[in-house]
């Protein structure tokens, strides 16, 4: 569904002989047009010998993957992968202090158990985030490549 704009850098080692072979892989991830922060880019190979990658987006929603075994930001081996994306704004505990009368209360117990056994809210929705429904897909080529992934609130999954 989405394809590489242009290819960057060449190809790099992991500092040692032992690990793989890498090519840079950057991108950027928007929602509805607006960059997305703080999210999880993960590239899982189709094949099953392939070498997975993943990567954390900025505040202007770039980023850059580090594929298992290699120097981080270093990017992933050439092949084609099924891609997600997954967001979770995890609610925050109570900010209860001394002065505060709940401090040290059961209700201020109460509140941090509440908001630790809360279940996460997707900034991004699920679907991006399952290999069987995002319906997001890369190529890599031997000199890396850079992606856009333009997410959509209303998607629901292929």
């Amino acid at each position: 569904m989405f394809f590489a704009a242009l290819a960057v850098t060449a190809i790099v080692g992991c500092g040692g002989s032992s690990g793989p072979a890498v090519s840079a892989v950057k991108g950027v991830v928007t929602l509805d047009g607006s960059p997305v922060a703080d999210a999880l880019v993960a590239f899982t190979p189709n094949d099953p010998s392939g070498i997975s990658a993943v990567g954390k987006t900025g505040a202007d929603g770039s980023f850059t993957l580090s594929a298992t075994g290699a120097k981080p930001g270093a990017g992933t081996a050439p092949g084609s992968y099924v891609v997600t994306v997954e967001k979770k704004v995890f609610p925050k505990p109570p900010n209860i202090t001394e002065d505060d009368p709940r401090y040290g209360t059961p209700e201020q117990e109460k509140l941090e158990r509440e908001a630790a056994e809360a279940e996460p809210e997707y900034a991004v929705p699920q679907a991006y985030g399952d290999q069987k429904t995002s319906g997001l897909t890369a190529s890599v080529e031997s000199g890396g490549g850079e992606f856009t992934f333009a997410l959509e609130s209303s998607f629901e999954g292929k």
